[in-house]
């Protein structure tokens, strides 16, 4: 999906919850601000899991490395992991990014591609493939659990139905997704083509609504927002038929999830506006969430491209230069723009006229 496509859509949303909230705030309000609830901006459900998210290279195999079995390589809390910028909802619990290792089985992977689509690719990048997709198949099955979090949380801050219903539909997309990158890992060679257990401990606690549209404000603002538009990028290089299937579907899901974040953003600015009962603090908050996923987004090292790029590309993957460009695309185009409608200033500066990095 093209940068400007986005920002139409996403604009469209916050343009309009704006509004809702313009008119119930003209009306008045019988409640009392809860001026106990503010949030530290920060959060303690943001924490610097973002950053630790971003701060990577290529793409999982992106180092070169040609090895097909990557069960070692999945690791369970990303606090010191290197990963790309990611096309799905990451799972953020405190500063840790999570997701499951691999471990070897078929449930996940099983018919899910049509075999008739024959191709042919070196061992080396066929291995790199299988790390890449099943990095995404993890990092879509953790999405899973994020959704289900957001929507037990949306239950806790009394949200209108709709935002319920969408967050419930979002968890079954991503249940697809992880099984589509599964089912792609194990076509490229990946051994260990499914999920093993996902650490939840202490992933659902107490957060006042300042929290979780902190939370959400990563996770979703600006994670989601740019995840749709980098699987847009992958999708207008993908080649191999499955491949594109694929990312068609993540493309137009992930466009619908980003949508959802910005709605519920929107919904909660509202909800402090008008003065609810544990409603203060949301707007600092989000700003600052916002500030720091963008900032962690621009830190990211960039890190020598694949082996053969018109492979990679032909397979649906971007290199980390062609990720960080089109990350800085979709913040100046379309997040930045969405929090301007929403009344919140960036907190960061814009990027130089190469892309690569904020302006000092």
């Amino acid at each position: 999906m093209r940068c400007s496509d986005l920002r139409v859509r996403l604009l469209a949303v916050v343009s309009a919850t704006t509004l809702a909230a313009t008119a119930v705030a003209a009306c008045g309000s019988d409640s009392t601000p809860d001026t106990g609830a503010q949030s530290d901006s920060g959060g303690a459900a943001n924490g610097d899991a973002r950053g630790d998210a971003f701060a990577s290279g290529d793409g999982a195999g992106g180092d070169g490395t040609t090895d097909s079995s990557v069960a070692d390589t999945s690791a369970t809390d990303s606090g010191g992991d290197e990963r790309p910028p990611s096309i799905r909802r990451p799972f953020l619990v405190g500063s840790s990014l999570r997701s499951a290792r691999s471990q070897a089985r078929d449930d996940w992977s099983a018919a899910r591609l049509r075999e008739d689509e024959a191709f042919t690719l070196d061992a080396g990048i066929g291995g790199e493939l299988a790390k890449a997709w099943l990095t995404d198949g993890l990092e879509e099955h953790a999405s899973i659990a994020a959704f289900a979090r957001f929507t037990m949380m949306l239950l806790s801050v009394a949200a209108p139905p709709e935002l319920v219903a969408a967050s419930q539909r979002a968890s079954l997309d991503e249940i697809t997704h992880a099984r589509d990158c599964f089912a792609l890992a194990r076509r490229y060679g990946a051994r260990d083509a499914g999920p093993g257990a996902l650490d939840v401990h202490d992933s659902l606690g107490p957060m006042s609504l300042a929290d979780l549209a902190a939370l959400t404000a990563e996770e979703g603002c600006v994670g989601e927002t740019l995840g749709a538009a980098l699987a847009g990028e992958q999708l207008a290089v993908a080649v191999d038929p499955e491949v594109r299937r694929v990312l068609a579907r993540i493309v137009r899901d992930e466009a619908r999830h980003a949508e959802l974040a910005w709605r519920f953003i929107g919904w909660a600015v509202g909800e402090e506006q008008r003065g609810a009962l544990g409603a203060a603090g949301v707007t600092a908050a989000v700003a600052a969430a916002a500030a720091h996923a963008i900032a962690a987004t621009r830190a990211m090292e960039i890190r020598p491209a694949v082996s053969d790029v018109a492979a990679w590309h032909a397979h649906g993957r971007l290199t980390c230069a062609e990720a960080r460009e089109a990350s800085e695309r979709a913040i100046v185009d379309v997040v930045g723009p969405c929090l301007e409608a929403l009344g919140l200033r960036s907190q960061q500066p814009p990027a130089r006229r190469d892309g690569l990095s904020p302006a000092a």
